[in-house]
């Protein structure tokens, strides 16, 4: 798995935009990630007159104070009013010499109340938690105080956010981490954590056998929440093929015939004249054309909505004609490998096919620079079977897992909620093939009847 790419910009707003009695952990892998969420932190919470504490570990006070100063904030206001407080680890996690959870639990709280008698609507609290690095301070310690913290948020009007650099800490103490924030900021993304063990667990004996109910039981809500996406993202599909069908219908029955009757009652009118010739006739054959060019446009508008062939010829049919259809719009050739007779399939593996191969082609079109495809339709071994493939540019693996392959993600959604597969690879200046397989052997669900 490769290392998260953070979105700067998106890792700011989230900072932010903290919501009060919410504790995140923010794990960075650099100073400019972690200065993109504190800064914006801080500056929300001076902006909404909260006392923020930020406890430096990695940064000095100085660093702070500058780059809040270049990002507009008003340091020096925020400083003699007391609204910004920017200490070190001597003077709150090691006050004691030794770091106590409980007594850091008691010194947020005093802060807290300060905070509230001092006129300000709350506390923020921002700690770089490098600090524990250089200390006898036992890890056990440390988990226990940032289990505590979530009590902490829970009854007081604050808000905390603990920074972990990556790189600096061992993945054992980082997965404790993950273990104790309900959220996670990490990526650009703000996660709500289903590793997370609530304070009262946490801090409880025999946390292995909790911990076992709490996975299994995580487990099974993920994939009963995913067997709901999937059957909702069907469902979905559906009724848009559905909407699709109807609308193409009313369009070619309705707005189709009514500008054939207004073609021939234009005939008929014309006819009952007296002759004309000159700018009659022109007129009369320009207003011809234009309504022919309509009807040819319904008709077009209504294919692309659903094609007619596709429910009254079947799906080898739709291929072969939306393959033509390609070929003539876009002068690329197009070769055909298609079964001698239809395939016995039912409506919503049709429509996938048909679909995932509208939306191939059209990537081909647009990004390709292809002279030549094949398309080859087959059932073989239980499976449907489509593929694709050009002799373009060929797609790299960046663009595969870009964000906005939203075309990709859909073919890949069609073919997931009918049990299939889709595979996309492209070698450089060689192509890109795409291949579908559905099991054709999959039970019908109801609504395929209707």
């Amino acid at each position: 798995m490769g290392e998260a790419k953070p979105d700067l910009l998106r890792l700011a707003e989230l900072a932010g935009g903290l919501s009060l009695h919410e504790h995140r952990c923010l794990i960075y892998d650099t100073q400019e990630q972690q200065l993109a969420a504190a800064l914006p932190y801080l500056k929300a919470g001076l902006e909404r007159r909260e006392r923020c504490l930020y406890i430096t570990e990695e940064n000095t006070a100085a660093t702070i104070v500058e780059a809040l100063r270049k990002d507009g904030a008003d340091v020096d206001r925020c400083l003699r009013n007391g609204a910004l407080i920017i200490t070190g680890m001597q003077e709150t996690y090691l006050k004691q010499r030794r770091f106590d959870p409980d007594w850091m639990v008691g010194f947020l709280t005093q802060t807290s109340a300060e905070a509230t008698a001092a006129g300000f609507s709350g506390l923020r609290v921002l700690g770089e938690m490098t600090w524990v690095l250089g200390t006898n301070s036992s890890t056990d310690k440390l988990i226990e105080y940032e289990s505590k913290l979530n009590r902490f948020v829970r009854e007081h009007a604050a808000r905390v956010i603990c920074q972990y650099n990556r790189n600096r800490f061992s993945p054992e103490l980082i997965l404790s981490v993950i273990h104790t924030h309900p959220v996670v900021v990490y990526g650009g993304i703000i996660c709500k954590n289903p590793y997370y063990v609530p304070p009262d667990e946490f801090l409880k004996p025999n946390q292995a056998a909790r911990e076992v109910e709490r996975l299994l039981s995580n487990i099974l809500r993920w994939e009963q929440s995913l067997a709901h996406l999937h059957a909702l993202a069907a469902r979905l599909q559906t009724v848009r093929e559905d909407e699709r069908a109807r609308a193409a219908r009313d369009i070619h029955d309705e707005l189709g015939s009514a500008l054939a009757a207004i073609k021939l009652e234009l005939a008929a009118l014309l006819r009952d004249l007296p002759a004309h010739e000159g700018p009659v006739d022109q007129r009369s054959q320009s207003i011809f054309r234009l309504v022919d060019g309509a009807i040819e446009s319904i008709q077009r508008i209504a294919t692309e909505l659903r094609p007619g062939i596709l429910d009254d010829l079947g799906l080898v049919d739709a291929v072969e004609w939306v393959a033509e259809d390609f070929q003539a719009r876009t002068g690329t050739k197009v070769q055909l490998a298609l079964p001698e007779v239809d395939l016995a399939i039912d409506r919503e593996r049709s429509t996938a096919i048909f679909r995932i191969l509208q939306e191939a082609l059209t990537n081909v079109a647009q990004h390709a620079n292809a002279t030549q495809v094949s398309v080859r339709l087959a059932e073989e071994g239980g499976f449907l079977t489509l593929e694709i493939q050009d002799n373009g540019g060929g797609i790299t693996e960046e663009q595969l897992s870009a964000s906005d392959s939203l075309g990709i993600l859909g073919m890949r959604e069609r073919s997931l909620l009918l049990g299939g597969d889709l595979v996309v690879s492209g070698v450089p200046t060689s192509g890109t093939t795409v291949t579908v397989r559905i099991p054709v052997g999959t039970q019908k669900r109801p609504d395929d009847e209707k």
